[in-house]
């Protein structure tokens, strides 16, 4: 059993406790959705500190801070100069402490390509055994052509990022991909014939599978990483 499935579980068992109990007059006298809130997005946040996913923590702080805006004081804050101050932190932090050559949940990446970092869009052809490719406020697509193609780390904040596998090759018995995907849309184009192993997690936001994998071959793709306020769409083609 993965362990994310333990937490979900463990969270929905404490929820229900806090139904029950909430209509015995034992809690404070706090709205059950309050509650459930609070709950929730406590567990968020310590979630988002974990895995040092600012996006995830630092709004889910926020929201925190709008539902107790009244006790804490600070209802000229709320909601949206809250929100706005969650956003900015978010970015800057992402910034300063993401990004090229740091360990990201167990995984370190060394890159050979790297991709844009600016604003608009772009094309590029990206090669290597490992490829960074990041986009931020704007559109871009990138062409992975490797003849021996090992990992992979993709960024995309704030737009749409579109990545072609297809012309990848996987010589190893594996590789993998890190995605963060934050308030905006990844594309992933992979052959149907490599097997993919998907342990892609998402907060406000969704992944989709569109077709499937047929797995004809010996390489494995493992899908790591997640999305916040956003969506990775997944295509597996010939």
């Amino acid at each position: 059993m993965k362990k994310r499935n333990i937490l979900w579980g463990i969270f929905f068992i404490v929820m229900a406790m806090i139904v029950v109990v909430s209509k015995l007059g034992i809690l404070p006298d706090v709205g059950v959705f309050a509650l459930l809130a609070t709950v929730f997005l406590v567990w968020m946040t310590a979630d988002g500190v974990r895995h040092r996913n600012f996006y995830e923590s630092l709004f889910a702080v926020a929201f925190l801070c709008i539902i107790y805006d009244k006790p804490l004081g600070i209802e000229a804050l709320t909601p949206w100069t809250v929100l706005a101050a969650a956003l900015l932190l978010s970015i800057g932090l992402s910034l300063l402490f993401g990004g090229k050559g740091k360990k990201k949940r167990g995984i370190e990446f060394e890159w050979d390509s790297d991709g844009s970092r600016g604003m608009g869009s772009s094309n590029e052809q990206c090669s290597g055994e490992k490829i960074h490719c990041e986009n931020n406020f704007g559109s871009a697509i990138r062409y992975i052509n490797s003849d021996h193609f090992c990992k992979a780390y993709l960024e995309n904040n704030f737009g749409s990022m579109t990545i072609y596998f297809d012309n990848a090759i996987i010589q190893s018995d594996a590789a993998s991909v890190k995605i963060d995907n934050n308030f905006g849309e990844t594309i992933l184009y992979i052959p149907k014939e490599w097997k993919v192993q998907n342990e892609l997690e998402h907060c406000f936001g969704s992944i989709n599978e569109h077709g499937k994998p047929l797995g004809s071959s010996n390489a494995t793709l493992c899908l790591k990483g997640d999305t916040n306020f956003g969506n990775i769409e997944i295509y597996y083609v010939w």
